[in-house]
């Protein structure tokens, strides 16, 4: 187990003990929010800020909805889990085929990670997101050290007034029209809730969305409208990402310093790469994004031993 497995399991651990109970209307969701308020409010407390970077940059990648940004403010805002909502009919349109994935039980994704400079940080991780059920990441290939972590939630929106996590189900229930996705997104923006302007709020939303998520064609497509339509965002066509794929490369230049670039296959409608830029304009970390698809079943069955979490509730 390297460094930074070990400190994230035992983060995990610490944080299933320390963080207090709330009271809201739905068991099944509010311990997961929870958990983030407290995970923040613990790594803000960390001496070591290059370690917690480390292992910020592992997780945001590993489970996207761990990332601050999308963590409904304060402790009296309920989260709630809606009914599965009803599903657009199948589309005819060119590349739909790859949208069929509204009733798999797992989502695999193959994605290669890096730290700028060094070679021995170079990882491939294999991570089966459940559909409804608890998932399963491997290092390496390295079935005899597997993790495992609860039902994938790839944000928190607003939703008719209501706090929702975006689970496999509501990635379908999404706008695929640009602007009211636009609208959706900006309105979920909270003063006290991640980092930068509304725009640069707005983006880290839609990138979560996006990366490592089974949403439909339609709706990844509306995420990268969006996002490359935002103030500080620019897009290049015809670029290639660190393995020579050709697609849109965009740069969103935050206010408060720095660079996330993407990169998007615009036929295979998926995200690419995501690269972090330092205020100098080097690359500090990547995350490649190698193969993604349905998939029927994990190859060891997850476990809360493997999460390292007392109920799959609170992974």
């Amino acid at each position: 187990m390297t460094p930074d497995e070990q400190f994230a399991r035992e983060l995990r651990a610490h944080v299933d003990d320390v963080a207090p109970r709330i009271d809201v209307r739905t068991d099944g969701v509010v311990p997961a929010a929870r958990r983030r308020r407290a995970r923040r409010a613990l790594v803000s407390g960390v001496a070591s800020v290059a370690v917690v970077a480390v292992a910020a940059a592992w997780w945001v990648e590993a489970n996207p909805w761990f990332a601050a940004e999308v963590s409904p403010a304060g402790p009296d805002v309920p989260v709630v889990v809606r009914e599965t909502p009803e599903r657009p009919e199948p589309s005819t349109e060119p590349g739909a085929e790859l949208g069929g994935w509204p009733d798999d039980p797992y989502w695999l994704v193959t994605s290669e990670t890096a730290e700028a400079g060094d070679p021995d940080s170079v990882a491939t991780r294999q991570t089966w997101y459940g559909h409804t059920d608890p998932g399963l990441w491997v290092t390496d290939g390295d079935l005899e050290r597997p993790d495992a972590f609860g039902q994938a939630i790839w944000g928190v929106l607003l939703i008719d007034g209501e706090w929702v996590q975006i689970h496999w189900d509501e990635l379908y229930s999404l706008p695929t029209d640009a602007a009211a996705l636009d609208e959706l997104l900006r309105g979920s923006v909270e003063d006290d809730r991640g980092v930068g302007t509304p725009d640069d709020k707005i983006f880290e939303m839609a990138k979560d969305l996006l990366a490592a998520s089974p949403a439909p064609p339609e709706v990844r497509d509306a995420l990268w409208a969006v996002m490359s339509g935002l103030p500080g965002t620019s897009v290049e066509v015809e670029k290639e990402d660190s393995l020579g794929r050709t697609g849109e490369r965009l740069e969103h230049e935050a206010t408060e310093g720095g660079t996330v670039r993407l990169a998007y296959d615009t036929d295979e409608h998926r995200l690419l790469e995501v690269e972090e830029l330092g205020i100098d304009g080097q690359a500090l970390w990547r995350s490649t994004y190698l193969e993604e698809g349905p998939a029927d079943d994990t190859p060891v069955e997850p476990t809360l031993e493997m999460a390292g979490c007392a109920r799959w509730e609170n992974c």
